[in-house]
């Protein structure tokens, strides 16, 4: 019984030790929304405007929640005129980019766009802006980050999508 107990409680150490140290190594994210300019929440808490770089991580501190050891809570992206982007996150979510697309009246829309012709001329450019090229060169490319694993299967059939449906 001792032996099980112990080697029960030498586990969870280990486990406990390897989840806390894979947060502690996250880099931080980008958080990015079409149009650009909405504010970034984390449980409530303003972290800033998009583009947004921000160590998500101390935002979203692991916890102990349904016998995993993960950061959890509802990240939430604001913009007068859009509909709330709201995203429960998890240590998956917040280890990849996260981009929101608002729903928007069109008064916001028509401004959006001629803030993405203004923010050309600027040397920061948001990731909004749509890609140049063609389709099929867009496609390379996209093909090019999935098999280099860039990207996962969902965002690449996603984005994909997106780009066939543009033409």
């Amino acid at each position: 019984m001792i032996k099980a107990a112990g080697m029960i409680l030498s586990v969870s150490i280990l486990l406990y030790g390897c989840a806390a140290s894979s947060a502690k190594q996250q880099k931080p994210a980008n958080v990015t929304s079409n149009p650009s300019g909405a504010e970034v929440y984390a449980d409530g808490k303003k972290l800033g405007v998009t583009p947004l770089r921000y160590k998500l991580y101390k935002a979203f501190p692991a916890s102990w929640k349904d016998a995993m050891y993960q950061a959890h809570g509802v990240l939430t992206v604001k913009l007068d005129g859009c509909n709330d982007f709201t995203l429960q996150v998890n240590d998956y979510i917040l280890s990849n980019p996260i981009h929101a697309e608002l729903e928007c009246n069109e008064t916001v829309k028509s401004l959006s766009t001629t803030t993405d012709t203004q923010d050309k001329d600027k040397s920061i450019v948001a990731p909004t802006v749509k890609p140049v090229g063609d389709t099929e060169q867009r496609l390379k490319e996209l093909e090019d980050l999935y098999s280099k694993g860039v990207i996962t299967k969902d965002e690449y059939t996603g984005t994909r999508e997106r780009i066939l449906s543009e033409h």
